[in-house]
């Protein structure tokens, strides 16, 4: 479940986000397993996710269409950011991080940094 949404709001965004286009109300209900949702609930989520700042909308035709305003890497980094900003002590926050990591997430990590460049002061 993602960090502040509830759990069907979790299950629409994961909808959103494994699509390469906007969904309708319809068009998410149909993604959802069957779990006797009422289109009217995800008329609702949609719209309390909109609210929220986490997806817009276009009309076309009668229709709403739905996207998230941003892709889930970069929601995943902005939670990250938070974290560390959260941390007061951005490399102690890091330190415990990285030690979490796996071997292979070390790896990606350290290819990562190596591709990009440092900073100039």
């Amino acid at each position: 479940m993602l960090t502040g949404l509830g759990s069907l709001e979790s299950k629409v965004m994961e909808a959103l986000w494994a699509s390469p286009s906007a969904l309708s109300v319809r068009q998410v209900l149909d993604s959802l397993p069957r779990e006797g949702i009422a289109y009217t609930t995800i008329s609702t989520v949609l719209e309390n996710l909109r609210r929220k700042g986490w997806v817009r909308r276009e009309r076309l035709g009668r229709l709403w269409f739905y996207q998230p305003l941003s892709d889930r890497p970069t929601h995943a980094a902005e939670r990250m950011r938070d974290a560390l900003e959260d941390g007061r002590d951005a490399g102690a926050t890091l330190l415990r991080f990285v030690d979490g990591m796996s071997p292979d997430e070390v790896r990606t990590l350290r290819a990562l940094l190596a591709e990009h460049p440092e900073e100039e002061p």
